[in-house]
């Protein structure tokens, strides 16, 4: 494994523009007593979307280095908007478990040693009554490796510490078969001794038109004051299942199409194609083709995911190829719902 000077982040990658100045600083810069406990519940929830307008004067905005969480999402085999289960929340603030009850879940992120980025995400949720949840969501990333230099390759005075984290709260309401939710999320970043710190606001819609057709779509990073910022993601996704079967081979089997497509700017569309194969409960694989396109060049990303499920416990691998030589990411997570 390449270390200190002689492994840069190549300034051509397509997670994000945001990416090189991590190497390149000088490049960057009421009274509810005898309400019913469910009704003052889901007003608890409600509350979220109007109280959160008040950390406008804190930071309108995430940091510049929030756009390392674009690494993360190349390895998610199922586009970010249409995510479900207990690892859902930060990625589309109104996905979530299936059941209702208590579900929390952990995933590590890592790539090569070319990016040299690891770390990771977890999520915790819980019902409130019958219609709403809570969530906290919890994320960080390092960049592994940066070595001090002076007039000589060698390096000097240890690393550099650079890192990019959030913490959140969310909430989610629900009506009928349509879901909608609110991410509420404190980032911070530090690149050696300068720190930065902005609040994000992000909201999101699942939605179960029809047995077989999901409509999803979601923000990521929304800068609280709308302000249009580099590190913003818009993302929507359509899911239809395709075949579904009681038993093949004695096994229930079902087999999904999704498109996702992620906005930044006009220039920066992504698009991805997947599919979804499910055995009974216990097992799933994921493949996934997402175009990406930045600097007016477009490139094919191939992604795959598996997970295994056994009781309460799921285990998720994925792993996704990188472009221009920097490497894959992968990513492998374990969750735990306790249904009610």
């Amino acid at each position: 494994m390449t270390r200190g000077p002689a492994r840069s982040l190549a300034a051509k990658s397509r997670y994000g523009k945001n990416i090189s100045h991590l190497r390149h600083p000088s490049k960057a810069r009421l009274d509810t007593a005898s309400e019913p406990r469910e009704c003052w519940q889901v007003r608890a929830i409600s509350l979220l979307f109007p109280l959160s307008l008040f950390a406008v004067p804190l930071a309108g905005q995430a940091p510049a280095s929030a756009a390392l969480w674009r690494v993360a999402a190349a390895s998610l085999a199922v586009p970010p908007a249409l995510q479900v289960g207990p690892l859902a929340l930060a990625w589309n603030p109104a996905a979530g478990p299936a059941t209702s009850g208590f579900s929390g879940g952990l995933e590590i992120v890592h790539t090569s040693s070319t990016l040299g980025i690891s770390g990771f995400s977890g999520d915790l949720t819980t019902s409130v009554g019958r219609r709403a949840r809570l969530g906290l969501a919890l994320g960080r990333l390092d960049v592994r490796d940066l070595v001090r230099t002076s007039t000589s390759p060698g390096s000097v005075a240890g690393s550099i510490p650079v890192y990019t984290q959030y913490a959140g709260l969310g909430g989610q309401l629900r009506w009928h078969t349509l879901t909608a939710g609110a991410l509420l999320r404190v980032n911070n970043e530090q690149f050696d001794v300068i720190r930065e710190t902005g609040v994000t606001l992000d909201l999101g819609l699942h939605w179960k038109a029809t047995p077989r057709l999901t409509l999803a779509a979601a923000t990521h990073f929304l800068p609280i004051d709308l302000t249009k910022q580099e590190t913003t993601d818009y993302y929507t996704g359509v899911e239809y299942e395709v075949f579904r079967a009681a038993s093949v081979g004695g096994i229930p089997t079902s087999v999904a199409a999704r498109y996702g497509l992620t906005y930044r700017s006009y220039d920066a569309l992504e698009h991805g194609l997947s599919a979804g194969f499910v055995l009974g409960s216990f097992a799933g694989l994921d493949i996934a083709l997402t175009r990406e396109a930045a600097y007016g060049q477009h490139e094919w990303r191939p992604a795959l995911a598996l997970f295994l499920r056994v009781g309460r416990y799921e285990v998720d691998f994925a792993r996704s190829s990188g472009l221009n030589d920097l490497g894959a990411t992968y990513r492998v997570g374990l969750s735990i719902v306790f249904a009610r």
